[in-house]
């Protein structure tokens, strides 16, 4: 039996787009008064915060996103309670629905196939998020990494999911947007790799890891099916 393990921050909910530049295109649409390196920072050290302290086992993806929010406007010492946040939230979370949503069409025909997996680095709470989007009966393995005390980049994430999935890595495909996170360990692995190639603030030197490289993430039906 052949698995795929997919990302699901960058990959399934967003389509390529790396949540730093999700969130600073919310701050430009709304006006918020906030410099791009300041924002930047922003966003790493409070994914830093939340990576380190699991405040988010019950939380759902509405909540995650507005913890989020709430924490990048006290970093930038915003107003948390203004109507700039809470209109960022809501037309955020409605435009990841969407993305879900067509994500699911493909998943559940993946599903037909493949055993499948996440892998991702998450805050305790990602099977209660695929839940929440009507994902969860399509994944019968799921690799949280605040549950299980492993993070990406280390392919020891990637080998628990194979693991779960009960595949071998020469059968086993993983499949996201970071290059290093999910691209490089899956190779080392021994996985097939496909390489969501979107708009991020990084490019890596090298991308020979990529067995395959799609724009989209509804590419991944041509290669898969």
């Amino acid at each position: 039996m052949k698995g795929l393990l997919f990302d699901f921050g960058g990959t399934i909910d967003s389509d390529g787009v790396h949540w730093s530049e999700k969130f600073w295109d919310y701050y430009g649409k709304f006006n918020v008064p906030v410099q791009k390196p300041d924002f930047e920072r922003a966003f790493v050290a409070t994914e830093r915060e939340l990576g380190e302290v699991p405040v988010l086992k019950q939380a759902t993806f509405y909540e995650t996103l507005h913890k989020q929010l709430r924490l990048q406007f006290k970093f930038l010492k915003l107003d948390p309670k203004g109507p700039q946040l809470q209109a960022m939230l809501d037309e955020c979370y409605q435009d990841v629905d969407r993305t879900v949503l067509k994500a699911k069409e493909l998943i559940e025909k993946l599903s037909e196939h493949y055993r499948l997996g996440i892998v991702s680095n998450f805050y305790g709470n990602l099977e209660i998020v695929c839940r929440e989007f009507d994902l969860y009966r399509y994944f019968t393995a799921y690799v949280d990494s605040v549950v299980v005390g492993l993070r990406k980049p280390d392919p020891a994430i990637w080998e628990l999911g194979l693991k779960k999935l009960e595949v071998r890595p020469e059968n086993g495909w993983t499949i996201g947007d970071s290059y290093e996170r999910d691209v490089v360990p899956g190779k080392a692995l021994g996985c097939t790799t496909i390489w969501l190639k979107g708009k991020t603030w990084n490019s890596p030197a090298s991308t020979g890891a990529a067995d395959y490289t799609i724009r989209k993430f509804e590419e991944i039906r041509s290669i898969l099916l």
